[in-house]
């Protein structure tokens, strides 16, 4: 069995082989990613060590940023990296040197996620204490967060068939990830069609995306596709927790263990860069 050194040593390196193609683009989700999964979305901050090693290891690729399922204005004030593009709700908005966008779907679904969410809220109140959970609204999505409810099991059969059915309603999809569910528009923005976009746009030639949550599946999916059907090289890096959904370890190239892994692999990735490309 590979010891953790040996393991990441492979991992970094099958990575730098992907990055070494030129126009290059590395990619991370943000929470359980860079920062570990906290009790409740603002109380998320970088992993000690990790924002140093994106910042080191976008420097030596075309293009690097954060894809997320938060918003844009709300990730950008945690990473505060401004170089970096930032991909918020899921695809949905864009922050790229200054500039936004906001897609369509998500500008025409505002009202309708702002209602639905707050129809969801009432009637589960109506079946139960929502005491614990966070009902956040994302203006073009919205999540539903019940990790600190008293019973998160109970809350996690009660919870569905009311999203499912409000959602209906108001002309929403539903999504899920780690101890939340999500309300977004109908079209099917992703994180995926969020790197097909990047991919296509930027004429990239080597990605590596990192994620941990079923949402990020999306975008290892995105990325095998394109090197099937482009040539391009890529690499879907899984970081694993107890929590994990197997389809994120089941689409990955490589796993790591745990956040604190992602700030090793990512320092890795920037010392091969460097030693590959000294004048970069």
């Amino acid at each position: 069995m590979a010891t953790t050194g040996n393991r990441l040593e492979q991992a970094a390196q099958a990575c730098a082989d992907v990055l070494a193609a030129s126009p290059s683009g590395l990619f991370s989700d943000f929470d359980g990613t860079l920062s570990p999964i906290a009790p409740t979305p603002p109380e998320a901050i970088f992993y000690p060590g990790a924002r140093d090693a994106l910042a080191r290891a976008a420097s030596h690729v075309t293009i690097a940023g954060i894809i997320t399922g938060r918003a844009v204005d709300d990730v950008y004030g945690r990473v505060e990296l401004p170089q970096l593009l930032y991909v918020g709700n899921h695809g949905l908005e864009w922050l790229d040197n200054g500039a936004r966008v906001d897609h369509e779907a998500g500008i025409r679904a505002e009202a309708a996620i702002r209602e639905a969410l707050e129809e969801i809220a009432a009637r589960l109140a109506r079946q139960m204490s929502i005491e614990g959970l966070l009902f956040e609204n994302k203006r073009l999505s919205a999540s539903i967060h019940y990790r600190n409810a008293p019973d998160p099991v109970d809350v996690g059969v009660r919870l569905p068939p009311i999203v499912r059915e409000v959602a209906e309603a108001h002309g929403l999809r539903v999504t899920s990830g780690k101890m939340l569910m999500e309300l977004r528009p109908m079209a099917h923005v992703s994180k995926g069609s969020a790197l097909e976009q990047i991919v296509r746009e930027r004429g990239l030639r080597g990605v590596v995306f990192l994620g941990d949550d079923v949402t990020d599946v999306d975008g290892f999916r995105a990325i095998h596709r394109l090197r099937q059907e482009r040539g391009i090289r890529s690499a879907a890096v899984a970081i694993r927790s107890p929590e994990v959904h197997p389809d994120v370890v089941a689409e990955a190239d490589v796993v790591l263990e745990g956040v604190p892994e992602t700030v090793e692999l990512l320092n890795r990735i920037a010392d091969l860069l460097e030693r590959e490309r000294p004048d970069a």
